[in-house]
C-alpha cells in the first residue's frame, strides 16, 4: 500500500533531521524506514527538493 503525500513529508523531515544530527550518509537513513522502493524514491526526492546539496554529498560518495 503506497504511503500518502502527507506521511512521506513527515519522513523526509524526520529523514532530514537525523542527518543534520550526524548520523549516516542520507539514503541509508531513509532506508532504515519500511517502505516499498517506490515510497523511498518519493522521500528521497522530497528531501532532495528541500536539501539539494544533500544529492550532490551523495553522489560523491558512489
Amino acid at each position: 500500500m503506497p504511503v500518502s503525500l502527507p506521511k512521506i513529508r513527515i519522513i523526509a523531515s524526520a529523514c532530514i533531521t537525523r542527518y543534520d544530527s550526524g548520523e549516516r550518509e542520507i539514503s541509508d537513513i531513509v532506508s532504515s524506514y519500511n517502505m516499498a522502493s517506490e515510497d523511498r524514491d518519493l522521500v528521497l526526492a522530497h528531501v532532495y527538493s528541500r536539501k539539494p546539496e544533500l544529492k550532490n554529498s551523495e553522489a560523491a560518495v558512489q
